[in-house]
């Protein structure tokens, strides 16, 4: 249960006990319903009204057999900011876990609610693994989907879903989910409820007000200095203080509308008075992508606004292209962001680094062989092709070609470059493929340039390495 229990209208009141009556008799004959068709309706999210905040039942009800909150599992709601923003998108996630390894299904339900049991901004599911279920008195129930509740999966599963905040004046709003951890025994039973609630309270009117440094903002991959020049569509970095609400970490997420949101964590950024989408939020810096629509100028003002207050507005220079090849250290040098074009392992990433040298989930590392085909990810290569369908700032892309075509050297040596355009998929993130030459050093440490030649000058990378190794 919730601490705003308080709130809960009085049954007995005005009609409170019909209507108590009627949601009874309806939570027993769903419950009631056989076990295939409960099986089919809660793979597919619960009814509405089982969250157990502000008196209502919880997943218990029909998944008898526990206590609630009786296992060693638990759920949780991550990315619920410090203080929100009137209007700010939040991604917010659900985690469900047990370590108990019978459990091999996960469900759950959220609602958002003021302390006054209203509906308190609104739930947007992500991708098709959250769903809404059916709105009941006014208030929203975000739910997991059939796809987002897959049998056969052990440990724990994690929801994604947007919370767009309320009018600060609602007042403090309290997050109330139920989880299920399931044994997928095709039944009701046996099944383990774990609850949770988190309350948030509305951002102070006042507080210290953002602040950019003059030049401080940069290529994301290269992170070359002030005064160079960023490209329109591509990755920046904006260094300085109280730049969010004050949450640590905020990750983006895209909308309704299919863009990168433009408001995270009580930030929102404008450049040449275009909002700019945000890639994440920290109180000290903050990635945006530089809106398309600047192609042509030369120059434009930075203001970043946390929380109604504004930066002092910061120049920055743009120009045509303003190559950057993103790095393993996230600092623009050492060994880059190179990955070999066809993978010895399906479903496993090879960097173009020294054997052994990067690992993790999903990702190894060996030298390229010489001849043979890798991607290098960078940004900045500036607008894409008008043979390509317009790229919308914020949109991701389809793998469209870029207006100016990239070259690269390897180890001093003009390579082949087979594509040089947008990495699908992604926004503002560009890659080229192309052959390391034939005749590269054999090392671990082989310089990789990008260069791209604008009307002007030739416009030149940061330098990263990889390895190479011989033909096989």
């Amino acid at each position: 249960m919730g601490p705003m229990n308080h709130a809960q209208s009085d049954p007995e009141s005005a009609g409170g006990r019909d209507r108590s009556a009627s949601i009874l008799f309806w939570k027993i004959a769903l419950c009631a319903a056989t076990f295939s068709i409960l099986l089919y309706a809660n793979s597919a999210g619960p009814s509405s009204e089982f969250t157990g905040g502000f008196g209502e039942d919880t997943c218990v009800f029909c998944h008898t057999g526990a206590e609630v909150n009786s296992g060693q599992g638990k759920i949780t709601i991550n990315g619920v900011p410090t203080a929100y923003m009137s209007g700010a998108v939040y991604l917010l996630t659900v985690r469900v876990e047990d370590p108990d390894p019978s459990r091999q299904r996960w469900g759950f339900e959220l609602s958002a609610r003021t302390e006054g049991a209203m509906q308190a901004g609104s739930l947007t599911p992500v991708d098709d693994k959250t769903k809404l279920a059916d709105t009941f008195n006014g208030i929203q129930y975000i739910t997991h989907s059939e796809i987002g509740s897959p049998p056969g999966t052990p440990v724990g599963a994690n929801f994604l879903f947007n919370w767009t905040a309320p009018d600060t004046s609602a007042g403090p709003v309290v997050f109330h989910a139920a989880g299920n951890a399931a044994n997928a025994s095709f039944d009701e039973r046996g099944d383990r409820i774990y609850t949770t609630s988190v309350a948030v309270p509305p951002a102070p009117s006042s507080g210290p007000a953002p602040a950019v440094a003059d030049g401080a903002t940069v290529n994301n991959a290269s992170f070359e200095l002030h005064p160079a020049p960023l490209a329109p569509g591509s990755i920046a970095a904006i260094f300085g203080s109280n730049l969010n609400d004050g949450t640590p970490d905020c990750s983006s997420s895209f909308g309704p509308d299919g863009k990168l949101i433009t408001s995270l964590c009580g930030a929102s950024v404008t450049v040449g008075n275009i909002p700019a989408p945000l890639f994440y939020a920290t109180p000290g810096q903050l990635g945006i992508q530089v809106p398309f629509e600047l192609a042509g100028a030369n120059s434009a003002q930075i203001v970043v606004t946390v929380l109604g207050q504004s930066s002092t507005p910061r120049t920055v220079f743009l120009d045509a292209a303003a190559p950057g090849i993103f790095a393993l250290n996230q600092a623009g040098t050492g060994p880059g962001a190179i990955l070999i074009a066809i993978s010895d392992v399906p479903g496993v990433a090879i960097v173009a680094a020294p054997a052994g040298s990067v690992e993790g989930d999903g990702v190894t590392s060996r030298p390229a062989r010489r001849g043979e085909f890798v991607t290098i990810y960078a940004t900045g290569l500036g607008v894409t092709s008008p043979t390509s369908p317009p790229l919308a700032t914020g949109a991701p892309s389809a793998g469209e070609d870029t207006a100016l075509k990239a070259k690269v050297t390897i180890d001093g040596i003009e390579a082949t470059v087979s594509f040089s355009g947008t990495a699908p998929g992604f926004v503002g993130l560009n890659q080229i493929n192309v052959a390391v030459p034939e005749s590269s050093r054999v090392a671990d440490d082989v310089p990789v340039v990008v260069m791209l030649e604008t009307p002007f000058e030739v416009k030149v990378s940061n330098t990263v390495t990889m390895a190479v190794g011989p033909a096989q």
